[in-house]
């Protein structure tokens, strides 16, 4: 999978990946701290999208 980034649901703020998340790992936003969990976006397999977890 490639390196790519994702946007925190609450503050919009551009959350880099490693590369190596899946579907359903939760993360969280290095700016404003809120959990999200990754979801498969799903026009495309590969990427992913952050939704809040809270």
């Amino acid at each position: 999978m490639k390196r790519q980034d994702v946007s925190c649901p609450i503050c919009s703020a551009d959350i880099p990946l490693n590369g190596d998340e899946c579907a359903g790992d939760e993360i969280y936003c290095m700016y404003c701290g809120a959990p999200c969990k990754l979801a498969q976006v799903q026009d495309d397999g590969d990427e992913l999208d952050a939704e809040e977890d809270f």
